[in-house]
């Protein structure tokens, strides 16, 4: 529940004061009986040199000079033993250093001077609490509280010490009776409910609000709670009566419209609970991170992958309107747009939120993800740069930023951002494998075959059947015709790990041509050209070179003049169609 459970927070709160044992007993309060034995007489001097000296030890005090203030309220206590405040100072000065024996001793002398004194009682309640005397310390409390009925406080611990003891029908009864004199009030009736829950008697709790309730028909916060205990029971009708009444009571309560939309949302009335929460996000009296969890509480139950959400959007757009300068709610948008995989939009709004609040890593991640799905070279450099220099031990940022470069042709910078990247990249294989990969493809295009081979070897220890990899270090061997065999048999098991990619297929074919088998090339090629959507150059001049090997020199002319009509064929394109002759 986004609403505060008021209920179980007083249930807390009963039980929160634990006692701790371990500072030896403390003997039970009794009713003080003051003779007069034990009131000493004090002459006139004595009496002004102990107020002389409380006054003097109250300042020691106050500086947290406990040892001196102790030495001067002793010699106060020597010159009128009747000082029951310099034995209520004291009883303090020895709690703050352990002394709970002397403590207790010392409040028991006052209360014997003194014992209509509350703060006396508190002080020894608190002595019997430490020592783990429950039971002495809730007679403090029934004494106080019947003395000072109205007195929050007092109730409160009393019904601790109750409830500690499980005397909770005394509790209870303590209640009715403070309740007769003081009548029906906010703290009396939670504490009652609380009391009646542990007692698993929930149509008794429940009375207890609902008569809060009708004491107070005006007061929006009781209808509130009336209604998240009639939800808690599930009695929905009840509960949406208790709501409709926050409403007439109090029409800007921004809470009801959470509670509200919670209502519909749980009862299945999705169109009704959609209007509420369009009212929460339009709200500017409502707090923006409770709109954020209500907004997900939507999102988590209603979006799904690859779909289009209208009324997500429609809640969110509410959300930035009410508060344009908070980023989560952009975030949010874009993130229903990258799940909808409209990437230009999401990636629209994470620019956006990070123009607000750029240390994010999350958002810069999903960025970094749309870049990689757009593949706009530009985007992957400039954003993987920003974001490796925001999070230097981030490895995604280099890769990204590595794979832009790569794709500009700036291989030596790549080659950096890749190197530097993965050094940073600890329990994810995947990635290490990807970053190896790369590191392959860069250091051959920059001639650097040795460490080439060296990488793309990484990257198959890693992950021996990555067709990616498999795929590149076969078509660069057969390049340089070197490693045929092992060229062939990596090629083989990519066009097997993906058999329908017309890439790996092309490559296989390429290393067996590279091997001379010829009508194995051509079997395979031709698997290829089927599954072509759009002409691919490499592949139709691959074809043709095939071709003018087995004699049929007018299909490799064909394919030749197919493959120079895509504009991706090899500068010795121009050169065979002319001549008729294969040049490699």
């Amino acid at each position: 529940m986004i609403r505060i459970n008021y209920f179980l927070l007083c249930c807390i709160l009963l039980i929160a004061n634990t006692f701790l044992v371990g500072c030896g007993s403390a003997e039970k309060l009794t009713e003080p009986v003051i003779g007069s034995s034990l009131i000493k007489e004090v002459d006139t001097d004595a009496k002004r040199r102990n107020a002389s000296l409380f006054g003097e030890a109250v300042r020691e005090r106050l500086k947290e000079n406990d040892a001196k203030a102790i030495t001067l309220f002793e010699q106060a206590l020597e010159a009128d033993p009747n000082d029951h405040a310099s034995m209520y100072e004291l009883a303090g000065l020895y709690i703050r250093q352990g002394k709970f024996d002397q403590s207790g001793e010392m409040m028991r002398q006052a209360i014997k001077l003194n014992p209509d004194n509350p703060w006396y009682q508190i002080r020894i309640a608190q002595l019997y609490r430490k020592s783990g005397n429950v039971e002495a310390f809730t007679d403090v409390y029934r004494l106080l509280a019947e003395k000072y009925p109205t007195n929050p406080e007092y109730i409160s611990e009393l019904s601790t010490g109750l409830i500690l003891q499980e005397k909770y029908d005394e509790a209870i009864q303590i209640y009715d009776q403070i309740e007769k004199v003081v009548g029906v009030n906010e703290l009396l009736s939670l504490q009652k409910h609380s009391v009646y829950m542990l007692l698993n008697e929930p149509q008794k709790a429940m009375l207890e609000i609902e008569k809060l309730a009708i004491a107070f028909p005006f007061e929006s916060r009781y209808q509130a709670m009336l209604a998240e205990a009639y939800m808690a029971t599930g009695d929905t009708v009840k509960a949406l009566t208790a709501y409709k009444k926050v409403r007439e009571i109090d029409p800007d309560d921004q809470q009801v419209k959470v509670a509200l939309f919670e209502y519909y949302f749980n009862t299945g009335q999705r169109e009704m609970a959609f209007d509420e929460l369009r009212k929460v996000m339009q709200s500017d009296g409502l707090d923006a991170g409770l709109k954020i969890q209500a907004l997900l509480f939507w999102l988590n139950a209603t979006t799904t992958v690859g779909s289009r959400d209208n009324t997500s959007i429609e809640l969110i757009q509410g959300f930035i309107e009410a508060h344009p300068e908070d980023a989560r709610g952009i975030v949010l948008m874009a993130e229903v747009f990258y799940n909808m995989e409209d990437y230009i939009s999401a990636k629209e709004f994470f620019v956006q939120s990070l123009s607000i609040d750029s240390s994010n890593y999350r958002v810069w991640e999903n960025l970094l993800m749309t870049d990689l799905h757009l593949f706009r070279p530009e985007d992957m450099a400039y954003h993987g740069s920003r974001a490796s220099n925001l999070f230097p031990e981030q490895p995604l940022p280099y890769y990204v930023n590595g794979v832009g470069l790569y794709q500009l042709k700036q291989y030596d910078q790549a080659l950096k951002s890749f190197e530097t990247g993965r050094k940073f990249v600890v329990n994810n294989d995947m990635l290490m494998a990807e970053f190896y990969s790369m590191i392959g493809d860069v250091n051959n295009k920059l001639s650097n075959f040795r460490a080439s081979d060296l990488a793309y070897e990484k990257a198959l220890i890693i992950n021996p059947e990555n067709s990616i990899v498999l795929n590149n270090y076969a078509y660069y061997l057969s390049l340089r015709g070197e490693k045929l065999e092992q060229a062939a048999d990596m090629a083989s098991r990519a066009v097997e790990a993906n058999p329908e990619n017309e890439s790996n297929l092309d490559t296989y074919a390429w290393v067996l041509y590279k091997q001379e088998k010829y009508e194995e090339a051509l079997k395979i090629i031709e698997k290829a050209l089927m599954l072509m959507d759009t002409a691919n150059g490499t592949i139709l001049e691959h074809t043709g070179d095939i071709y003018f090997k087995l004699g049929r020199k007018a299909e490799a002319l064909e394919f030749w003049k197919r493959a120079s009509a895509t504009g991706e064929a090899s500068d010795l394109i121009q050169k065979k169609i002319e001549t008729g002759v294969l040049y490699e």
